[in-house]
């Protein structure tokens, strides 16, 4: 059966490459891709590649490629459908039956209800805050410096201190019982005489999803009692390893840095003191699904954590999540232990714009970290701390980056440079030996014969190449092209309805999302088309003339669309009309 395009989507997201390519193929890091023996041909160099930050595979040596369900259709020898049910038994996450069709359906419409129902939910926790009874939490958020414009923006309510406020509300808004227990905000009694309300007596913070909708809910009790903090439980809405604070307005303010905060207090506060580009962990370590839904919309991320031992240590776990996702990670922390909303309230804005600048280089923190561990004077703890140090500088894959930080290790320690470095190639000798041994021993067992390809045009592919990756990375050229080709004026048809779904992708997600892109497809062949859309493309295209460079190759499609209907052409009217076509075209100006 044909899946919902969102499940197809969900699916990929909790199945990350890397993890699923491991379990065949034997990956070497380096930088934010991964590299091993191509399962699909022989070789003896490794030249099959898997993207981490835009989760996709390519083989250099071969072409084989695609996202992680074009992957496992080739590893498993298995169609599109057989791959999204075994990628979604591997994430847990249940499918409709293959015959009950309605399922999908229902499911869909459930959706609607919670999101109508957490929007609703959302207005009377906002209008209870407003109201008499609402008088302590607005006491508690002038107490905490925010700003009533806003409190409205994030939608800031107060769930009443009553048993049945918010049950009695959605009942009288004709909600039924079944629905308003499956969105967490009503549980049943313990006696199971009835149900209330799951907050109460808290200050809320509406959750949304990227795409602005209310998801859940987080609530700080303002009494006495615990828990301190209380999210909405997992739904078919929400999660908290995939969701994160504040990801709406963050993405609104379209910077490639990320200021990752610990809580909803601090997110606000550093929004509210000009830095829009924040988000927040809901109570939940940063983990990779975190980090795989932040890589949509930035590149870089600035860890902000509090610095008692908690944040220190929370920190220290996130920093190789964000590294093995491709992002560059500096980290700060407030002094004296206070946290980014203490600090900003007694220092103001300029102050906590300098903790960003110096923000530091997160090898530069975890040796600080390290450090605070020996006693330098100690000989023996010279030597662990070292060699601690040689093995978080082993997994540093550029020299210079290398060189600097051992330079540091060795001012400190007063061990040679030669010897720290003769650590580090021991290490990754050591690294580099296993790797090769398993990689042969999975070899064997993965050989696979890889076929011969059909023969194309390679100026036309590469125009088509181009002109895809250009209207994936920029959506104003997008909506230019949008205007000037037709989906036929790609001779490659793979390439025409990609160019029809980054429409999509751009009008839903705001953005084009390679690894999304390629779920479009379920075709092996179709996906390696696509994958080559971005894996046979630079990084960046800073330098290029794109304004050239798109004229070029839309007169290399058009001229072609032109040559194909002359030979097809019956008539001489027709042939006269195309050739005047033809010459229209050498004046055909793109500007971007």
């Amino acid at each position: 059966m044909r899946y919902p395009r969102e499940l197809i989507e969900e699916i990929r997201m909790q199945n990350d490459i890397v993890d699923v390519i491991s379990q065949y193929v034997p990956l070497k890091q380096k930088g934010s891709s991964y590299f091993g023996l191509c399962p699909f041909h022989h070789e003896k160099t490794p030249s099959f590649s898997v993207n981490s930050e835009k989760q996709f595979y390519y083989c250099f040596g071969c072409g084989a490629s695609g996202n992680v369900y074009g992957f496992l259709m080739e590893m498993e020898n298995c169609d599109f459908p057989e791959a999204v049910k075994k990628l979604a038994e591997r994430a847990n996450i249940p499918l409709p039956e293959p015959q009950m069709t309605g399922q999908a359906l229902a499911m869909e419409r459930l959706k609607t209800r919670l999101f109508e129902m957490h929007r609703a939910a959302g207005r009377f926790y906002y209008d209870t805050l407003q109201s008499e009874e609402g008088a302590p939490a607005r006491a508690y958020l002038e107490r905490r410096q925010l700003k009533p414009n806003l409190a409205r923006k994030f939608g800031i309510g107060y769930s009443p201190d009553r048993r049945h406020a918010l049950f009695d509300h959605l009942k009288g808004l004709g909600y039924s019982v079944e629905d308003m227990v499956k969105s967490g905000l009503v549980i049943p009694d313990k006696e199971g005489s009835g149900y209330h309300d799951r907050f109460r007596g808290r200050l809320m913070f509406p959750i949304f999803d990227a795409q602005g909708r209310v998801v859940g809910f987080g609530g700080r009790i303002l009494s006495k009692g615990e828990p301190k903090y209380l999210n909405s439980p997992e739904t078919i809405l929400f999660s908290k390893s995939r969701n994160l604070y504040g990801l709406n307005f963050a993405k609104a303010a379209r910077k490639k840095e990320l200021i990752l905060v610990e809580g909803y207090m601090d997110m606000i506060s550093v929004y509210q003191a000009g830095f829009h580009n924040v988000v927040a962990s809901l109570g939940t370590a940063f983990n990779r699904e975190h980090a795989m839904t932040l890589k949509k919309y930035a590149e870089d991320v600035i860890l902000l954590y509090d610095s008692d031992e908690a944040g220190t240590n929370a920190a220290l776990r996130a920093i190789p999540v964000l590294v093995e996702n491709g992002f560059h990670v500096r980290v700060t922390q407030v002094p004296d232990g206070k946290d980014p909303d203490e600090f900003i309230k007694q220092n103001g804005s300029a102050e906590f714009s300098k903790l960003l600048v110096n923000a530091v280089h997160y090898i530069s923190f975890q040796i600080a970290c390290i450090r605070r561990k020996y006693a330098l004077d100690n000989p023996e703890h010279r030597v662990r701390f070292a060699t601690e140090a040689a093995q978080i500088l082993t997994k540093l894959e550029s020299d210079i980056e290398r060189d600097v930080y051992t330079a540091e290790v060795s001012r400190m320690t007063g061990v040679e440079e030669s010897a720290i470095q003769n650590e580090i190639r021991k290490l990754r000798r050591k690294e580099d030996e296993a790797f090769q041994q398993e990689a042969q021993k999975r070899q064997i067992q993965m050989q696979r014969q890889y076929g011969g390809r059909e023969k194309e045009d390679q100026g036309l592919l590469d125009a088509q190449k181009s002109l895809l990756y250009f209207s994936a990375s920029h959506r104003h050229i997008y909506e230019i092209l949008q205007k000037v080709l037709d989906e036929d004026d790609f001779p490659t048809e793979v390439y025409g309805k990609a160019f029809a779904a980054m429409g999509t992708l751009w009008e839903e997600a705001g953005n084009v999302f390679p690894a999304e892109l390629i779920s479009f497809f379920e075709e092996g062949e179709a996906q390696r088309r696509v994958t080559e859309i971005f894996a046979a493309q630079p990084l960046a295209d800073d330098g290029i003339d794109l304004q050239k460079a798109v004229n070029e190759a839309a007169k290399v499609l058009k001229r072609a669309k032109i040559d194909r209907k002359t030979a097809q052409a019956s008539t001489v009217e027709e042939i006269q009309q195309l050739v005047e076509e033809k010459r229209k075209l050498e004046a055909l100006h793109i500007t971007i």
